[in-house]
């Protein structure tokens, strides 16, 4: 028999999210700037990379975060 856990709810500003083989998460977040208002990132909450484009959520940044998930093994930080 397996257990499921129900999932905690997703940050506001997450558009995004790809669980990592460990459990961790790469968010895809708008980080936009006065500059660049259409900045958007793919953070890994285990191992802290990330992957930043200027023209919104395209093709190359969801690859990216899909690909990067798919190979991290960093863990979660803890929550307490």
């Amino acid at each position: 028999m397996t257990s499921q856990t129900i999932p905690q709810a997703w940050p506001a500003d997450v558009l995004f999210r790809f669980l990592t083989v460990v459990g961790a998460t790469v968010d895809v977040v708008p980080q936009p700037t006065r500059a660049l208002p259409d900045r958007h990132a793919a953070v890994c909450r285990g191992c802290e990379a990330s992957y930043l484009t200027s023209v919104g959520v395209s093709y190359d940044l969801k690859d990216w975060a899909q690909t990067h998930s798919s190979n991290c093994r960093a863990l979660p930080r803890p929550t307490a």
